[in-house]
């Protein structure tokens, strides 16, 4: 082996160390880019529809996004946390109505095989719970809210979660004023023998990752309605916030829909026994319509994940950089994958 080797792996080396120094801020540069995409692609639609000039666009979708926020913010965001902090001290109440269905039905069958007067069999909630403790609603509560402030703090040393936050969004607003200009930008460091491939590559990869984006607003759209229907119908008490958790949950494929059950399945322990089997049926049935109806129906560009890679994705990203790397997998691992593709096919 020359000395160029050597050289060219002491980069790579060097360059990955540099890298997992700054990951942190990396991803505040991947968040910034994928709302640009968004802000971008909006101002397109509007700029080719009503023939209007570039800065125009990019207010009227500014105006638009700030209305929905503070619409937000001021409508569902209070009723909401409200909600929210007393399904956390609901969620306990529903486990210990499981403790007690599971324990008076293997003390019937106590007495049924071996005789009223025989020893009662074990508690299992508190077998369970002594393995692996249950959390109360304090605890929840702590659990999500520490959850929450680390999505906001991962940048480091970077500044406080507001100067992040206003990081992201100036960059975003920057980038999504001449994204073209960026673009070449980016291109000037490419070798001139590989720009218009890499060119190609990186707009395949915004027309993949605007697909995306546009599926995860009306799957995660019409969950949260299906939801709301169907949590209404049946009389579940906390039909919005179950409604919002399940829309939101959803942008996280196979854990997400999981979680977004646990919350009215256990709220709806508190009334009858019958209700959280209706509650767990209505999930399986809204996640189905999504899947095989609703998006099929109105995406015919989706980008479909390959499962192995969407697993990965979110197992790795969170690993390496906490919640926000979660959320953030799935537009990372959609632009891993058209890589791939391109890759493969220029080989």
């Amino acid at each position: 082996m020359d000395r160029s080797f050597y050289f060219k792996f002491a980069v790579v080396i060097i360059s990955f160390l540099i890298v997992w120094t700054l990951r942190d801020f990396f991803l505040l540069i991947v968040c910034s880019l994928v709302i640009s995409n968004v802000v971008s692609n909006l101002c397109n639609q509007i700029q080719t529809s009503l023939k209007l000039p570039r800065y125009l666009s990019l207010l009227i979708v500014l105006i638009v996004i700030s209305f929905i926020i503070f619409a937000v913010s001021i409508l569902v965001l209070p009723p909401f946390i409200r909600e929210f902090n007393e399904i956390l001290i609901d969620i306990p109440n529903g486990l210990s109505r499981i403790n007690i269905l599971i324990n008076t039905n293997l003390n019937k069958l106590n007495d049924f095989l071996y005789g009223e007067e025989s020893e009662n069999v074990i508690d299992i909630f508190n077998l369970v719970n002594n393995v692996v403790p249950i959390p109360d609603g304090a605890t929840i509560a702590k659990a999500i809210q520490e959850s929450f402030i680390n999505i906001i703090n991962l940048a480091g040393n970077l500044g406080s979660g507001l100067i992040r936050i206003i990081f992201v969004l100036v960059v975003s607003f920057m980038i999504s004023i001449e994204p073209k200009s960026y673009l070449e930008g980016v291109l000037l460091v490419i070798p001139k023998v590989y720009r218009n491939k890499f060119r190609n590559i990186l707009e395949k990869c915004n027309i993949a990752l605007t697909n995306w984006t546009f599926s995860m607003v009306i799957s995660s759209l019409s969950v949260g309605l299906l939801s709301l229907i169907v949590l209404s119908i049946l009389d579940v008490k906390y039909v919005v916030s179950n409604a919002i958790i399940a829309m939101i949950l959803n942008i996280i494929p196979n854990i997400g829909p999981v979680l977004s059950g646990i919350f009215p399945i256990s709220i709806a322990l508190l009334d009858n026994f019958w209700k959280p089997i209706a509650v767990l049926g209505a999930y399986i049935i809204i996640q189905n319509i999504e899947s095989y109806i609703i998006m099929p129906s109105i995406l015919k560009k989706k980008t479909n994940l390959l499962p192995g890679l969407t697993l990965i994705s979110q197992f790795g990203f969170t690993f390496i950089f906490g919640p926000l790397g979660l959320i953030l997998s799935l537009p990372i691992a959609v632009v891993i994958q058209v890589l791939i593709k391109e890759t493969i096919n220029e080989s």
